[in-house]
């Protein structure tokens, strides 16, 4: 889901969490949100894509656009 539609839902009070997660071993990491319903959704881009960032603070930083002040990052399980 895009950055604009995230911060509707944001803004309805639809999602309760952001999270900073690496992808696979790749080195990347992408941002989920929690919605209400225990789903989870990912960041895309305009055409679907998973956002992927090069490090946890660019994407923290993605995720803080939609409006919350505070991000969860998960480790890389090694």
């Amino acid at each position: 889901m895009t950055l604009e539609a995230l911060r509707a839902l944001y803004l309805d009070n639809l999602l309760v969490e952001a999270i900073v997660e690496p992808c696979s071993d790749n080195g990347m990491w992408m941002v989920e949100f929690k919605h209400t319903n225990d789903s989870l959704i990912i960041l895309t881009d305009e055409e679907g894509e998973e956002c992927h960032y090069i490090d946890s603070d660019l994407a923290s930083k993605s995720a803080m656009e939609v409006g919350f002040r505070n991000v969860r990052v998960e480790s890389l399980d090694l």
